[in-house]
């Protein structure tokens, strides 16, 4: 267990990679202080030849973002802030995949880690106890029918206080410190979660997506409740019947039509 005094220890790079068990996860490490957004910062680098597996971590994120746009509170020292540039031989049209792989091997990562066990609410939020802790976004880019690279972004609260989040987030947001109860080690976050991305992504290139597809359905927290779900200008709601076998969430509307959703903003009722 950290010290309180442990709490603001800076990440560093021969410390994330002590002990670090990985075939491709962090075959590369780029550390930063402060960057506009690790995602970017790892799209550049993808851009440039970086390999498959190469990461980027950053003390703080300018304009750390989540899905449709929206911000993600970043502040120094206190949370996790990663990317990772993959290039799976796979169609763009299977990159929505490795979200759910992202997700899964974030609640994977907290469970090790701290013992906590991390719910996931589709597609990509990392859940304790109805709280958000984390979250995933992946971007991709193509030419045409072949996928160039995927970057795949995680930001887990891992040592705010209640205090450290915005008014309007303390009764959604949660840090793995607040639910634990003392502070969390973030180079062993780190490190974790890179095992545990390895180890799905090893997964599922040697045997598809049906593996992430039982861990994501066995943590996912929206199936089975009723859902509204926008995505730009539409939104479906309804009871939220599974995912199928590409990942995408079906619902059932009050008229019985089926939906199969690739994406989208999920609110759960009660």
């Amino acid at each position: 267990m950290m010290r309180p005094q442990d709490v603001f220890v800076p990440l560093q790079e021969t410390e994330i990679r002590a002990g670090l068990t990985t075939r491709r996860i962090g075959a590369a490490i780029h550390l930063f202080q402060e960057v506009e957004s690790t995602n970017d910062e790892a799209a550049t680098l993808a851009g440039r030849g970086e390999a498959d597996g190469a990461i980027v971590i950053a003390e703080r994120q300018r304009r750390g973002r989540g899905r449709m746009g929206r911000q993600w509170e970043s502040p120094m020292g206190l949370g996790l802030y990663l990317s990772v540039i993959l290039r799976p031989p796979i169609p763009p049209q299977d990159a929505p995949m490795l979200t759910l792989m992202g997700a899964a091997a974030g609640a994977e990562a907290i469970e090790r880690t701290t013992g906590l066990t991390a719910a996931l609410k589709w597609p990509n939020d990392l859940i304790l106890h109805g709280r958000k802790v984390g979250g995933i976004l992946g971007e991709m880019a193509a030419d045409g029918s072949r996928l160039l690279y995927v970057i795949l972004g995680i930001g887990i609260n891992v040592n705010q206080t209640e205090t450290d989040f915005m008014e309007e987030l303390r009764r959604i947001a949660i840090s793995l410190r607040i639910e634990a109860g003392h502070p969390v080690d973030r180079t062993a976050m780190a490190r974790s979660f890179c095992e545990s991305l390895d180890g799905w992504y090893e997964r599922f290139l040697s045997d598809g997506p049906q593996p992430i597809l039982e861990q994501v359905r066995r943590r996912c927290l929206t199936v089975g409740r009723m859902v509204t779900v926008r995505l730009g200008d539409e939104e479906v709601s309804g009871f939220a019947v599974e995912l199928d076998d590409l990942g995408r969430l079906v619902i059932r509307d009050a008229a019985g039509e089926l939906h199969h959703l690739v994406a989208g903003d999920v609110a759960l009722a009660g």
